[in-house]
C-alpha cells in the first residue's frame, strides 16, 4: 500500500466536490499533492493567481516551488497536522497532510497568500531570491494579484481544512473496509462451493423447495436465538441463491428482501423489541434500493441479521454473556433428554438460581420456557417427515406425555401437532 497514490484511495469527484466547495466559500486556493510535492489537482475554480502563474513560467523558477511544496508536505506528515511556511517567493502557504491507514498519501495544498502588504523588506527578498531568473518590474506588478489574508483568518482556515481532509479520509477507510468485506464475502462463496464440489453433495440447487426448507430451519436458529447455526445457514442460504440465480441482480434483491422481513419478524418471535426490529429492517430496505453489487447485497444482509440477533440478546456483561450463551446450547444439544436447571447450572459451575435468574434479566423467560420453545422448533421440523407419527415425535422431543405435548404445541403453533402434521400431507 505504501506505493499507493491519492487517486487510488480517494474519489476524485468527491474530493473536487468537497474541497472545490471549500475553495469558493473561502476564496482561497488548493491543490492535492503527491509525496514529492507535484501537483495532481487544482480544486475549485480557484487557479494560481497572476504572481505565481509568473514564477512558475521560469523552468527554476517552477523547480523552487515543487521544492517548497515537497518540503511542506514531508513536513506536514511528519507532524500529522497543518504545516505553514513561506515559499522561495515569500507567499504564505499551508500543507494538510493525506495519512490513510497509517499511509501518506500526499497533501492538500492551500494559500497562496500575504498576510499584510509588501513592504520593503518583501520586495526586496523577492528581488534577491527571483530578479536573476525573472523581470523583477514584472514581479513588483504581479505581486499585487496576491490576497492579503491576517493570521487569524490563516490559522482558522488551515484548521478547517485539516477537519475536511480528515472527514474525507474517514470516509475512505470505511470505504476500503466495505470493499475488504465484499472481498471476503465473495471468497466465501467460492469456497464453499468449492467445498460442495469435494464433499460431491448439494452440489447443484435445482428447485426453490430445497431451498425453502433451509430456510425455515435458519429462521428457527433465529428465533432461538443461536447466534452461530443462524450463521452458517445463512451462508449456505446465500451460497444457494446465488448457484439457483446465476447472479441474478433482480432476483438476488428480492430474494434477499424477503429474508431479511422474514428474519426481523423471527427475531422478534425470540425476544427482540418489535419496534427497534421495524426500524432497522426500514432502514435495509432503503439501503438495499441503492445496492447493484452481489457482494454488497450479501454483506448488508449479514449485518442486519447479525443486528437482529443482538437484539434478542441485550447482554452489558461479557461473562453473563458467557453463560447464557453456553446455557442455551446446552439446551439445544440436550433439548431431547429430561434435562432440568439444575443439570443445566451443574453444567455451567453455578448455582440453580443465579442460571434462573440470567434468563429471567438477559432473555426475559425461564429456563423452561426456552427449553420449550427448543423442543416445539425441533418438533416442527420432524412433523415435516412423513415417516415419524406425533407420538415419535413428541418422545423424540423430550416429552413423556403426548397430551402435554398437545397442549403446548398449540399454545405455541395455533393448532394441535396432529392438525399440523395433517395440513403437510
Amino acid at each position: 500500500m505504501s506505493n499507493k497514490s491519492i487517486e487510488s484511495f480517494i474519489d476524485p469527484s468527491y474530493l473536487e466536490e468537497v474541497l472545490g466547495s471549500f475553495s469558493k466559500a473561502t476564496g482561497l486556493h488548493i491543490e492535492a499533492v503527491n509525496r514529492k510535492g507535484e501537483t495532481l489537482a487544482i480544486l475549485g475554480n480557484k487557479k494560481r493567481n497572476d504572481f505565481c502563474q509568473f514564477i512558475r513560467s521560469n523552468s527554476k523558477g517552477e523547480k523552487k516551488c515543487l521544492a517548497s511544496y515537497k518540503e511542506a508536505t514531508l513536513e506536514a506528515a511528519k507532524w500529522n497536522e497543518p504545516y505553514f511556511f513561506r515559499c522561495h517567493a515569500g507567499i504564505v502557504i499551508w500543507a494538510v497532510p493525506i495519512i490513510l491507514d497509517n499511509v501518506f498519501l500526499g497533501s492538500i495544498i492551500c494559500g497562496q497568500i500575504l498576510l499584510w502588504k509588501p513592504d520593503e523588506f518583501f520586495l526586496r527578498d523577492l528581488k534577491k531570491s527571483n530578479a536573476k531568473d525573472l523581470d523583477y518590474d514584472i514581479l513588483q506588478e504581479k505581486v499585487k494579484s496576491v490576497s492579503i489574508c491576517s493570521p487569524e483568518q490563516s490559522q482558522a482556515a488551515a484548521d478547517m481544512l485539516f477537519v475536511v481532509v480528515n472527514h474525507i479520509v474517514k470516509r475512505n477507510i470505511h470505504k476500503l473496509e466495505e470493499e475488504n468485506a465484499y472481498r471476503l464475502e465473495s471468497l466465501k462463496i467460492k469456497a464453499d462451493l468449492e467445498n460442495r464440489k469435494k464433499k460431491k453433495s448439494n452440489l447443484e440447487f435445482t428447485d426453490y423447495g430445497t431451498y425453502l426448507k433451509k430456510e425455515r430451519r435458519f429462521l428457527s436458529y433465529i428465533r432461538l436465538g443461536d447466534k452461530t447455526r443462524a450463521e452458517n445457514y445463512l451462508m449456505i442460504l446465500l451460497t444457494d441463491l446465488l448457484t439457483k440465480t446465476a447472479g441474478d441482480i433482480a432476483t438476488i434483491k428480492i430474494r434477499i428482501l424477503e429474508l431479511a422481513s422474514l428474519s426481523s419478524r423471527a427475531a422478534v418471535e425470540g425476544g427482540a423489541d418489535a419496534e427497534q426490529a421495524m426500524s432497522i429492517l426500514k432502514d435495509f430496505n432503503d439501503e438495499v434500493d441503492r445496492i447493484d453489487r452481489v457482494e454488497e447485497f450479501f454483506v448488508k444482509v449479514h449485518k442486519v441479521i447479525a443486528t437482529f440477533l443482538d437484539g434478542i440478546f441485550k447482554l452489558a456483561d461479557k461473562k453473563h454473556l458467557s453463560l447464557v450463551t453456553n446455557a442455551r446450547n446446552f439446551i439445544i444439544e440436550n433439548y431431547h433428554k429430561p434435562i432440568t436447571i439444575k443439570a443445566t447450572a451443574d453444567h455451567l459451575f453455578i448455582s440453580p438460581s443465579h442460571l434462573s435468574r440470567l434468563f429471567r434479566l438477559e432473555l426475559d423467560c425461564t429456563f423452561n420456557d426456552y427449553l420449550t420453545r427448543v423442543r416445539v422448533e425441533k418438533a416442527v421440523e420432524l412433523l415435516k417427515k412423513p415417516e415419524f407419527s406425533v407420538e415419535q415425535v413428541s418422545k423424540a422431543v423430550g416429552f413423556k406425555s403426548q397430551s402435554y405435548f398437545a397442549e403446548i404445541f398449540r399454545k405455541y403453533i395455533g393448532v394441535t401437532p396432529l392438525i399440523y402434521k395433517n395440513s403437510l400431507f
